[in-house]
């Protein structure tokens, strides 16, 4: 007998489902069009929504260090900045449903991040208002303060949950590893035409129009891709767990990642990498082991073998260490030199204009003049052009720290990077001295890499809009798995000694007083 129930319910299924797959159907004759692809991201959104509502803490984490882009979104923007709407979305929400969903609060912090929200938006509307191109606008920029308000919110979607103790190792891999996925974006030559769609999730970082040749094409994608192999093993295991003699795995596994790394010949990342090291071998107390004489007689050893063969080496291992003062092939020299050569104009060309902008910054935006909307190349690009109206520099990406807060933000911003700097090292000092013991690995990591990042931020390469969200990501993160701000521990209540009571008169006994 048929249940009327269950046939209703089949019949009101079939009225919904036929009618979407007649309508996508339609829709798919025409695949890349962004009402198509809005369409079917809709109801792929509502499909799996009760996914997003009850994974969306590991879905956020994990989407913050993945490169895929969302394609299919008006402007393309990156994964992470759709993660991070997304949690930040259902966390609130759920604070207002549920008055036990409490974020992790830390003033110090947020007092900063609230600074930089309200200056970044002042700034923004005195300049014109955050236009972009993607959606028509005239003038562009708008992107760059998408980036910066979305790196803020990544540090109150991260605080919004606690990560208990017992997934620690699982949030680790989902905050580094999927960076891994970088790998397929230098990879689009290799592969077959069904598969080379994949680059619309993994576009590729450059334009190989010679092919690629291992040695000698800077791979950027997988370079850093494979660093993220390094850095996760910082956090894990620390340098006095890479250097263990009980696991060597560990140690050649480091060591083919660091080799795998010049391939992109980063002089920037190397440096980078290096201070990271030194840092972390002094804060986990190995310069007073028997370690401290085994590393320098191998950095001796190490430099002489490379004076030797310097310039043998491939072009983008050279171009990544041609810093040190060796033998390098004149080609990298040269390579090398254009690419400082190129900063020190600009950066020559726009320190004078930094007190025109001291008050009141001229934001990101990019006018009309400096920017044709139809072919989107810079009209003023040329090699007769002064070196502050350079595409690059025009966009405010100056590849200095001071230049990009000073010329979009004026002593405003510089005030608040500060600000946020000194609060970023607060937290983590204090999680590092005083946060979970079984931390205490991936606390220094993530102070010394703060470190690393403000000694980039002044002098090596920086960018406002972007370090603004490293700062607040690392942060967040580290609030995240301490379950707070580390506080020291509270010392004993030690109870007054009680004195002891006077002796008793004579004229009393245990059998009360004497009658008179």
């Amino acid at each position: 007998m048929t249940n009327p129930a269950a046939a209703m319910r089949m019949l009101i299924t079939y009225a919904v489902v036929i009618p979407i797959a007649v309508v996508v159907g339609y829709l798919l004759t025409n695949p890349l069009d962004y009402g198509t692809l809005g369409f079917i991201g809709l109801i792929f959104a509502v499909l799996i929504s009760p996914l997003l509502i009850r994974w969306h803490y590991p879905f956020l984490v994990f989407g913050l260090g993945c490169p895929m882009v969302c394609f299919f979104l008006v402007g393309k923007p990156p994964l992470m900045q759709v993660v991070v709407i997304i949690g930040l979305l259902i966390a609130v929400t759920e604070r207002i449903l549920n008055s036990e969903k409490r974020f992790i609060s830390v003033p110090a912090m947020t007092w900063p991040l609230l600074f930089i929200v309200a200056m970044g938006y002042m700034t923004a509307e005195l300049n014109g208002g955050i236009q972009l191109h993607a959606t028509g606008g005239d003038e562009g920029g708008g992107r760059k303060y998408i980036t910066l308000f979305v790196g803020v919110a990544t540090y109150f979607a991260l605080v919004s949950q606690k990560i208990p103790r017992e997934r620690h190792k699982l949030y680790l891999m989902l905050y580094f590893l999927p960076s891994l996925l970088g790998t397929i974006s230098d990879l689009f030559p290799y592969l077959p035409s069904p598969l080379n769609q994949i680059n619309l999730l993994f576009p590729p970082t450059m334009i190989y129009d010679e092919g690629i040749t291992l040695g000698r094409t800077r791979m950027v994608s997988l370079a850093f891709a494979v660093s993220t192999i390094m850095v996760y093993m910082l956090a894990r295991y620390g340098l006095r767990g890479l250097l263990s003699a009980q696991r060597p795995w560990r140690a050649l596994l480091f060591i083919f990642a660091f080799t795998v790394s010049l391939l992109g010949g980063f002089r920037s990342a190397l440096g980078g990498m290096v201070i990271m090291l030194t840092l972390m071998f002094f804060m986990e107390g190995l310069h007073r082991t028997r370690l401290l004489p085994a590393m320098l007689m191998a950095a001796v050893l190490g430099s002489t073998v490379l004076a030797t063969c310097s310039n043998k080496l491939p072009f983008t291992f050279q171009r990544a260490m041609c810093f040190l003062p060796l033998q390098w092939d004149n080609d990298v020299l040269m390579d090398a030199q254009a690419s400082s050569e190129w900063r020190f104009k600009i950066w020559a060309a726009t320190w004078p204009k930094v007190p025109q902008y001291l008050l009141l910054g001229k934001g990101y935006t990019i006018t009309k003049e400096d920017y044709e909307i139809t072919s989107g190349t810079f009209l003023r690009f040329g090699p007769q052009i002064d070196a502050s109206q350079d595409p690059l520099a025009l966009s405010s990406d100056y590849h200095s720290g001071p230049l990009s807060t000073l010329m979009p933000f004026s002593i405003w911003g510089a005030i608040g990077i500060i600000w946020l700097m000194a609060a970023t090292v607060f937290v983590l000092y204090r999680n590092y001295r005083y946060g979970d013991p079984g931390l205490q690995t991936f606390n220094i990591f993530m102070l010394a890499s703060s470190i690393v990042a403000i000694i980039s931020f002044f002098f090596i390469f920086g960018g406002f809009n972007n370090d603004v969200g490293n700062f607040a990501k690392i942060t967040g993160f580290s609030l995240a798995m301490n379950g707070g701000l580390g506080k020291p521990a509270a010392k004993p209540v030690s109870n007054p000694r009680i004195k002891p009571l006077p002796e008793l008169p004579m004229s009393i006994t245990t059998n009360g007083p004497l009658p008179i």
